[in-house]
């Protein structure tokens, strides 16, 4: 166990550590590397060549031991950076944290892999807020010195116009010098913003690791850890608006899950100040809200939720797609009605029009069950020859077989009319179906005439 991969992996980091910035790539350190990845090799090969649950462990060791290269990297990069390069700095550590973002466990590999992955990646980001951080305080005091002595030479240009004979030629020169003034503390501003946005870059991915493991733990059932790492986001002083939205999602999406909680939900939700996101981002807001109004049945508030949802920002896939959803549930409530059926044929098209993502197939589903439970009056079918928008063509080739079995139903004019544009664009996908369905059709004629003729015969006999 001891020269096992993850005894080596945390003897491996202890040097890294241990070292100073210049000897951050010493041959000890490489060669640890080295031992770490063969004993990694080694245990691979003792597994069964058919992959199995125990091979996720090895592969896991495998990205900490690349990692552990990629930190090497990181550490001798913050040896080198000043206030001067830190731009520049940043700018090179954010290719090798893009790539720690892109490189991550699958969302149903254990919760455990992924807890591993953010403790050992927040160590690193330490080590960058500890470099970082420090260069906000020494940039401000320079902005300060320097503004103290713009202020002097400001009143000394001031007293010299006062002298001046010719007050209009003082008044312009002092206009000028003041906006000289705004627009070097506007300069002054935009670099300290950027230099803020650069410096706070290890809170930034800490926040944006936090709220992925959190996300991996709402999938796997684990609400209260889910929850508990979320709060873990209040305690950095600085994140991305991004960052603060999918915190806040994720929490929302906590409490849904939990019938005594629904109120907390809702109240995370309406108390959430939404200047600062994005239509995007307030449409979700409010698709949100509109799902933990229809729990607690106050449907009139959810319905004009999902409508605001859904207008703040048209082109959302997944407001259309809520807003049908709830529209479903009211008509499966009260099926004799068919205003339920009508809105929600017309949010599922929208849905499935605007995304480009087979998840749209449970959408199309529901609309041709829809289609079937059409009243006398043919309004659901109205909905649906009334939608305009982008058919998606492609995903309707796997309801090819109720398509055609719909040709002898109600909406038998609407199926025909899918399979028209299927055809026309994806002609093989159709064919083989389309002659078995017709050679079906001609051997059931076939037993039917000679029944028919039978039935006549002894009609006529009698």
């Amino acid at each position: 166990v001891a020269s096992g991969p993850r005894a080596k992996f945390y003897e491996t980091y202890l040097t890294l550590v241990k070292s100073n910035a210049e000897r951050a790539k010493t041959a000890d350190f490489q060669r640890m590397c080295k031992e770490g990845i063969k004993a990694c090799l080694q245990q691979w090969n003792e597994l069964p060549p058919v992959g199995t649950p125990a091979h996720i462990g090895t592969l896991h060791m495998f990205q900490l031991m690349v990692e552990l290269a990629d930190a090497s990297n990181i550490y001798s990069s913050l040896a080198s950076t000043k206030v001067e390069n830190l731009e520049t700095k940043s700018g090179d550590l954010k290719s090798v944290l893009q790539t720690w973002r892109e490189r991550l466990p699958n969302n149903s590999d254990p919760i455990n892999i992924w807890s591993d992955l953010v403790a050992w990646r927040q160590h690193i980001f330490k080590a960058i807020n500890d470099v970082y951080v420090p260069f906000i305080t020494q940039q401000q005091q320079q902005q300060t010195a320097s503004a103290e002595d713009g202020g002097q030479g400001d009143t000394a240009t001031k007293g010299a116009n006062k002298n001046k004979a010719d007050t209009k030629n003082g008044r312009k020169g002092g206009d000028a010098d003041s906006s000289k003034v705004d627009e070097a503390k506007s300069a002054g501003s935009a670099n300290n913003s950027a230099l803020t946005s650069y410096a706070y870059r290890g809170y930034h991915e800490m926040a944006w690791i936090i709220n992925r493991f959190a996300h991996v733990a709402r999938l796997h059932g684990l609400v209260d850890v889910c929850i508990s790492s979320l709060t873990r986001i209040y305690t950095l002083p600085n994140i991305e608006i991004q960052e603060a939205f999918l915190k806040l999602r994720e929490q929302a999406k906590c409490y849904y899950r939990r019938p005594q909680e629904l109120q907390s939900g809702l109240d995370v939700i309406s108390n959430t100040n939404l200047m600062y996101f994005s239509r995007g981002q307030k449409a979700e807001f409010f698709t949100l809200k509109g799902q933990f109004l229809a729990k607690l049945d106050k449907l009139d508030d959810a319905n004009h939720a999902f409508a605001t949802g859904a207008q703040l920002e048209l082109n959302s896939p997944k407001a259309w797609a809520a807003w049908g959803r709830y529209n479903d549930e009211c008509f499966c409530r009260n099926i004799p009605d068919t205003t339920g059926a009508v809105n929600a044929i017309s949010c599922y098209m929208q849905a499935a029009g605007l995304s480009k993502r087979p998840r749209v197939r449970r959408f199309l589903a529901r609309t041709l069950w829809l289609l079937s439970q059409d009243n006398a009056n043919g309004s659901v079918c109205a909905a649906f020859d009334a939608y305009t928008g982008e058919m998606p063509t492609w995903y309707w080739i796997a309801l090819v077989p109720q398509l055609l079995a719909g040709l002898d139903a109600s909406y038998s004019r609407q199926s025909q009319q899918i399979l028209l544009r299927i055809a026309k664009q994806y002609p093989q996908a159709l064919y083989y179906a389309l002659r078995t369905a017709r050679e079906e059709s001609l051997i059931q004629r076939r037993q039917q005439t000679p029944a028919a003729e039978s039935s006549t015969a002894d009609a006529a006999t009698s």
